[in-house]
């Protein structure tokens, strides 16, 4: 195995399953985000969160997470009170503007799949997401003069689901998928991913969990299937920030197709 220094952080919104009520948007979207960024750059980042854990909550071993977050609960209370929520925000949206690293992210519509090729034909979402994801990373390491290897980070999902992220990433990786990703050899620094569980405090877990669900919700937004949002809220300050200057974008400046996909489209 080589040494990679670009390492790709990855969450998952969403559920693989194509049964249940598709109706329901809860239910509907699968998204799956990487967080492109340099292992030395990681470093500064473990810094900075620490820093802003040390300052709001006391410790370092808080593990950041999207939900508890909003919702105030253990060990996030502290967040109820107004002034620490705000100075946790403003720290949070300084640092995610600050840091150097590229975002590409994945929707899959399980409902027009499904609509579009029937539940038989239908690939897996989780596949297909990965697949995409590992694809526009791949062509984002071809873009440097000098070769550079790369590496893909995940969060642990618990036996069964590891084994399948596992299997499908060698998968893909062989150029046996869907869209026949080619030479991953020369830019994947290893034929397997890398999983870590939440417990492990990895910081640039944490960070992608921060970022996944906005960007879920630009690229659902721009297909007209996101609810109404207040243009000051708190996640719209982070899209307008991974609109501006993090999503990766083609020589044009065009995002769509390059670090974002919405498939079926």
């Amino acid at each position: 195995m080589n040494t990679p220094s670009i390492r790709m952080y990855v969450d998952e919104n969403g559920h693989e399953t194509l049964r249940g009520d598709l109706e329901n948007d809860n239910n509907r979207f699968l998204c799956l985000t990487g967080v492109i960024m340099r292992l030395s750059e990681h470093k500064i980042l473990e810094q900075k969160l620490n820093d802003l854990k040390s300052q709001i909550f006391g410790k370092t071993d808080i593990i950041l997470h999207r939900r508890e977050i909003i919702s105030g609960k253990p060990p996030f209370e502290i967040l109820k009170n107004d002034d620490m929520r705000n100075n946790f925000n403003s720290d949070i949206l300084k640092i995610i503007s600050d840091m150097q690293y590229r975002v590409i992210s994945i929707v899959i519509d399980k409902k027009a799949h499904i609509d579009k090729y029937g539940i038989l034909r239908a690939q897996n979402p989780y596949a297909l997401s990965l697949e995409f994801l590992m694809q526009r990373y791949q062509y984002w390491l071809q873009e440097f003069k000098s070769p550079i290897l790369g590496d893909i980070l995940a969060e642990s999902r618990g036996g069964r689901e590891d084994k399948n992220t596992k299997e499908t990433y060698k998968i893909i990786y062989e150029g046996k998928g869907y869209k026949k990703l080619k030479n991953a050899q020369h830019y994947f620094s290893s034929k397997e991913i890398k999983l870590s569980k939440k417990s492990d405090n990895i910081a640039g877990l944490q960070f992608v969990d921060l970022i996944s669900h906005p960007a879920r919700r630009y690229i659902l937004s721009q297909n007209n299937l996101a609810r109404n949002i207040n243009p000051t809220s708190f996640e719209q300050q982070i899209v307008d920030i991974l609109v501006k200057d993090k999503f990766r974008r083609n020589k044009n400046g065009k995002i769509e197709g390059t670090g974002t996909v919405f498939f079926p489209n």
